[in-house]
């Protein structure tokens, strides 16, 4: 199973692989801001994201500053993972865009269990290439749309990820507000979507001064047809997306039945 190709965000991990982690990993609990991994070192952790956001940031090895921002949310890897099958040397750090808990695994022992499996070991040895194809598509975007409609895309495919049950309200015409369980620092989703905090600022302030979005007891409420407008408009690039993935799955098949037909 290749896993969905998500813009910003590292792609989830099948339900059985999730299984898997869930049964060897041992969770942990992080606080909004706590770094999480740095690399190259000599020790790392392979982590699953079972709640909240951790950043990912490719570092400038000169100046130590984040270059290049992607996200893993509920489902996804952070941490090691770049590491599971080649060699990677590049600087990295990770840290908690939100509250956070974790599944620390062990990554020896998840490479045996998945070498008993094909499908196991084709979704783990190509996650980090599926990931990168996630960041691309995210700095795609954002030269395809304004910060308005790609920071309400953002904040709506995070909800997706977090709580899926809470953004079926957003197809839900009898619904006037979809609750936002998070505060994102949108210093740091200034540099996800590469535009100044300045600017950031300047749409939630917009969508404040037309009552678009209220923030209430810690969390916020996004008024539901503003911002089912920013999904729409990323729906397209989401569906050719799927459209090129199940393509490459059909010729993945294709290729495995002439393999088996040559023997």
């Amino acid at each position: 199973m290749t896993p969905e190709v998500i813009p910003w965000m590292s792609p989830c991990l099948s339900q059985s692989m999730s299984f898997v982690l869930a049964g060897i990993g041992h969770p942990m609990k992080f606080r909004r801001g706590d770094v999480i991994y740095t690399s190259p070192g000599l020790f790392g952790n392979l982590m699953y994201v079972r709640s909240g956001f951790v950043v990912k940031a490719l570092l400038d090895p000169v100046r130590d500053e984040p270059l290049l921002l992607s996200m893993a949310g509920p489902g996804a890897l952070c941490g090691n993972y770049e590491n599971l099958y080649v060699r990677d040397r590049m600087p990295r750090r990770h840290w908690c865009l939100t509250s956070t808990e974790v599944l620390v695994v062990n990554q020896e022992l998840l490479l045996k269990i998945a070498d008993q499996n094909p499908e196991w070991q084709h979704e783990l040895s190509g996650y980090s290439s599926v990931s990168s194809i996630c960041d691309r598509m995210g700095m795609f975007l954002n030269y395809s749309g304004t910060v308005e409609e790609r920071l309400g895309a953002l904040l709506l495919l995070m909800l997706h990820c977090e709580e899926p049950a809470a953004m079926a309200n957003l197809f839900s015409k009898g619904v006037e507000w979809v609750e936002l369980p998070f505060y994102p620092d949108k210093g740091t989703i200034a540099r996800l979507l590469g535009c100044k905090f300045e600017t950031v600022s300047d749409v939630v302030r917009q969508w404040g001064s037309h009552d678009d979005i209220r923030r209430r007891s810690r969390r916020i409420w996004l008024r539901r047809r503003t911002f089912l407008k920013y999904w729409e408009w990323l729906m397209p690039f989401m569906q050719q997306s799927r459209a090129e993935e199940r393509a490459a799955e059909a010729l993945r098949q294709a290729r495995r039945r002439e393999e088996y037909d040559s023997f």
